[in-house]
């Protein structure tokens, strides 16, 4: 049952993401902040993860910002969300965001430009394509979201165009 969910949420598709990157040898750490589970759950969640020596659970953290301008992504794994808040955040603070394709991403991401958006089917192939693009794509993504404005003028427009269609 619990094997289910974690394949199912944000943790199954990290581990599918480690593996990649572990098979590939790209080096990397993972840092994970928050604490949405109870004690029970995240000691499941953590005892996966164990024997990777590149993922980090830091916990709950009051001001998240000076972790996330370390990144060199920040990568949002959900299945849904209403607003990925995290992701405006990621990009006012200039880095790239990997996230999966919930609805409504698009209106935060523009796939290859400010990020990269992974698609939720054919989750193996979608993933390692996703890898490759991370790679390849790293210094386009870095530079395209310092040379774009994500200041509140700029978001509040962006707001206002969304709603307005």
């Amino acid at each position: 049952m619990f094997q289910d969910y974690i394949q199912a949420n944000g943790f199954g598709r990290m581990k599918i993401l480690c593996d990649i990157l572990d098979k590939k040898e790209i080096k990397y750490d993972w840092y994970v902040l928050g604490t949405a589970f109870d004690t029970k759950t995240l000691n499941e969640i953590q005892g996966i993860f164990k024997e990777n020596k590149n993922v980090h659970f830091l916990g709950y953290k009051d001001n998240v910002y000076p972790y996330i301008k370390q990144m060199d992504y920040l990568a949002l794994l959900t299945d849904r969300e209403s607003w990925g808040l995290v992701i405006t955040e990621a990009l006012m603070l200039g880095v790239p965001v990997i996230s999966t394709n919930f609805v409504g991403v698009e209106n935060q991401i523009s796939d290859k430009k400010n990020g990269i958006i992974i698609d939720m089917e054919n989750i193996n192939h979608s993933y390692e394509k996703s890898v490759d693009d991370i790679i390849k794509l790293k210094e386009k993504l870095k530079e395209n979201v310092k040379n774009k404005q994500y200041n509140k003028e700029s978001i509040i427009n962006r707001w206002k165009e969304i709603l307005n269609n």
